[in-house]
């Protein structure tokens, strides 16, 4: 139910294009871009004619989006870890993508739209809780206990 429930949220929140812009990324493309998010676990449902193309992923963490405690450096992780309090988290991904490139078929960074959402899920202490953010390709947010994470 939740994760029906999140992939509704997901997609509606997608549909009304809510994206954050900080993160410039280079002009590709969108073969180029479609082939590199395939790699990473991406999977195409749309390609319109006039070029656009919708990608989805929902799973485990993947390289797609790197993360930071703190102020250090942006890098993967993993999908599971321990907390420092010891506890279990579960780290996952769903992400919408709609890559809308120019006539030349290059995808610039204005040209990239979606959503973003990582949840950590915690476990022990006989306790469980479900926390999460949301950013589009060029933005990132931030979870309360410090963790930032971005579109790669």
């Amino acid at each position: 139910m939740i994760k029906s429930s999140a992939a509704l949220i997901v997609l509606l929140v997608f549909l009304t294009g809510c994206v954050s812009s900080s993160v410039n990324r280079p002009d590709v493309s969108v073969d180029e871009e479609v082939a590199r998010l395939k790699q990473l676990g991406f999977r195409q449902v749309t390609r319109r004619s006039d070029g656009t193309r919708i990608l989805r992923y929902s799973g485990r963490m993947t390289r797609a989006v790197e993360c930071r405690q703190g102020s250090g450096s942006f890098a993967p992780i993993p999908s599971r870890r321990r907390a420092a309090n010891g506890q279990s988290e579960t780290i996952s991904l769903d992400a919408y993508l709609k890559l809308s490139p120019g006539a030349d078929g290059v995808l610039s960074n204005h040209e990239r739209d979606g959503i973003y959402i990582v949840t950590i899920k915690t476990r022990g202490g006989g306790a469980s809780s479900l926390r999460g953010i949301k950013f589009g390709p060029r933005g990132q947010d931030t979870f309360r206990s410090g963790l930032t994470c971005r579109a790669v």
